[in-house]
């Protein structure tokens, strides 16, 4: 009898494991797919002209590539998708793709720009960003081909109902807040940048 119980939960085990690691690969397979996207998106974006980008319309997944960021330090290069932030239900899915406006004006444009990325496991998106310091350079390229550095300076953790961060404190200066989510979704790590001059 007892060898007929351990031969089914063997089995039960054997099942689970090939569920898990079947869960994985899908997983793995379908961020490779997005990376690969994304990556073709930034290529399309970079090699356009001016007036071809603003044409163009450039899209991923259907929704509108208004700039690029690049954060050398960490290898990342994303293009910006714009989304409607007066139902913050549509951004599940356009920051399952990419980086997303959060809030603020356009890209470059004076005052604070939000971006919003998952904080995923494998590194992707903004999964690195926990490993950005103070001095790090984000770099941000708008419709019209224009990109200007923003240096980070200051790196914190808030509540994720904390609204202060998407405020602009001063509309003549150029930022960028860099938001992301960490300690299992809790928190909100926040990465300020301001134009370097």
């Amino acid at each position: 009898m007892k060898a007929k119980i351990y031969k089914i939960f063997f089995c039960i085990l054997i099942i689970s494991i090939i569920f898990v690691i079947g869960l994985i690969l899908i997983k793995n397979m379908q961020s490779y797919e997005n990376e690969k996207k994304n990556q073709e998106v930034v290529e399309v974006f970079s090699n356009s002209a001016v007036d071809d980008t603003q044409e163009q319309n450039i899209e991923l997944n259907g929704y509108k590539v208004i700039g690029l960021i690049k954060i050398p330090a960490i290898d990342l290069e994303y293009p910006i998708l714009e989304m409607d932030v007066s139902n913050p239900e549509e951004a599940k899915d356009p920051m399952r793709l990419a980086i997303i406006k959060y809030w603020g004006g356009d890209v470059n444009g004076y005052g604070n720009l939000s971006l919003a990325g998952h904080n995923n496991y494998n590194g992707t998106m903004f999964g690195k960003t926990k490993n950005l310091k103070i001095g790090d350079i984000v770099e941000l390229t708008d419709l019209n081909k224009q990109t200007i550095s923003y240096q980070i300076y200051d790196i914190f953790k808030t509540d994720p109902n904390d609204v202060t961060i998407l405020e602009t404190k001063d509309e003549t200066i150029r930022e960028v807040t860099l938001i992301t989510c960490t300690n299992g979704n809790r928190e909100r790590l926040i990465l300020k940048a301001k134009e370097i001059m």
